[in-house]
């Protein structure tokens, strides 16, 4: 029988091999059994596995007894916001694989409040998509397009963000957006120009989504906006969930450090829970400790931006973030917004009438450095719990933690990665505990 399982982000795999029209849907009918007869708004971002995926999806909800509003493109924020404002929405699917490349997609499930379900969920649908699949179900085509009400829904989204611009004024500045051709692209220009800031496009869906560009490859963002003679670049990933900020010398402004900016910034100008900040278990100790001598704590989490969402709603509000560029405002989203981060940058440079590269340049870090090992699939647990690993990972333990340092191993949630971090005042003894780790990390994968 095939094994579904939810990562940190959804199910994902590549797009009709590990990821196939029949398992969008079986989800389609595990989501009828949990919401019986219930309305299900479905978005996608611009992979050409995208359409198949979401019409199986569609099908299966509509021949179980569910209503399906299909909304086509949008980044997954927007679908997010969408899902928490129609109130006979029962929960929300958007098809994307985020950041990964072409090949790849994936299904993330948004519950009625457009937060990621919570595990408990996710086991439920897990065990419902197998036992669909197992019965050997057909794939059926729903009854209807929905175009126009489609369009209806995206115009909201984008007055949303515009009408979240316009309280910013960033005249005088200019922005490259770089979209990653992916799902932000019919929004990003007109959601940024709303600032007043001069906005340059950039990969904005005449490519291939991740290909060399976006939030995890920011280089060629980088080369525009110093072609552009830009004073930033923003740079989306594809379904427009992160957000990463470049300088005006083409450099990426480290996640952790964008982070301590946004921070101090609603610090000062005395935003509602402001002392705090949520961030993960990889979030530089610099920037916790920088921020603890301005009157705000520091508040660590599983790795995941539905962990950081969770406890923000659990604090009754407040900023978070991960290094990576999921950002979250929990007073204007219940999830992460690539281009309303991008909209809270752009306010934050202009109030403080500095560049980002130099306003950046005032936040300490401590070296970290984080590498992976590719892990065959099916193995990852039985890796991290190998005697011989674990015995490495101590010792990294030991010999980081005499100079104040720490060290982090961990499967990834999205790829079949093992990930190991490091982190201390010492940048030799951090490289030295790190490239041990990965050694004894990859003799292990090759034994088996």
């Amino acid at each position: 029988m095939t094994t579904v399982r939810f990562g940190t982000d959804g199910i994902r795999g590549i797009a009709g091999e590990s990821l196939t029209v029949e398992m969008a849907a079986a989800l389609g009918i595990a989501l009828m059994q949990q919401h019986p007869a219930g309305l299900v708004v479905i978005g996608r971002d611009t992979r050409p596995s995208g359409p198949a995926l979401s019409s199986a999806l569609a099908g299966a909800i509509e021949a179980h007894g569910g209503t399906v509003i299909d909304v086509g493109i949008i980044p997954t924020p927007g679908l997010a916001s969408l899902v928490a404002g129609e109130p006979r929405a029962a929960c929300g699917v958007v098809v994307t694989a985020s950041h990964n490349p072409v090949e790849y997609n994936g299904l993330k499930v948004l519950a009625r409040d457009g937060r990621k379900i919570p595990d408990a969920q996710e086991r439920a649908l897990e065990v419902a998509i197998e036992r669909a699949l197992s019965a050997g179900l057909g794939v059926v085509a729903p009854s209807s397009t929905h175009a126009p009400e489609a369009q209806a829904y995206r115009d909201r989204y984008a007055r949303t963000l515009e009408e979240l611009a316009r309280a910013v004024n960033a005249s005088g500045l200019r922005v490259v957006v770089d979209a990653a051709h992916g799902a932000a692209s019919p929004f990003a220009v007109a959601a940024l120009a709303a600032t007043s800031a001069t906005v340059v496009p950039f990969a904005m869906g005449d490519g291939v989504i991740n290909d060399g560009v976006g939030a995890t490859d920011p280089a060629a963002l980088g080369e525009q906006v110093r072609a552009q003679d830009a004073d930033l670049g923003i740079a989306l990933d594809g379904d427009a969930d992160r957000c990463v900020v470049v300088d005006a010398d083409g450099r990426a402004v480290d996640g952790d450090v964008l982070i301590a900016l946004i921070a101090l910034d609603r610090r000062g100008r005395g935003v509602a829970g402001s002392e705090r900040v949520v961030a993960t278990v990889l979030t530089n100790s610099g920037v916790e400790r920088h921020l603890a001598a301005h009157g705000i704590s520091l508040e660590r989490t599983p790795v995941g931006d539905r962990h950081i969402a969770e406890r923000l709603a659990a604090g009754q509000g407040g900023f978070g973030g991960e290094k990576s560029g999921h950002l979250l405002f929990s007073e204007l989203s219940p999830t992460g917004d690539g281009l309303l981060s991008a909209i809270t940058v752009l306010g934050l440079v202009a109030r403080a009438g500095v560049p980002i590269g130099e306003l950046a340049s005032g936040i300490p870090l401590h070296p970290q450095l984080q590498r992976t090992v590719p892990v065959p699939l099916g193995v990852g647990e039985s890796l991290l719990e190998d005697p011989a690993l674990q015995r490495a990972i101590r010792q990294a333990e030991s010999t980081l933690a005499q100079t104040g340092g720490r060290v982090l191993v961990r499967l990834s949630g999205t790829e079949p990665l093992l990930r190991v971090m490091g982190e201390g005042p010492d940048e030799e003894v951090v490289n030295a505990a790190v490239e041990r780790l990965l050694e004894v990390a990859a003799s292990l994968v090759r034994g088996r």
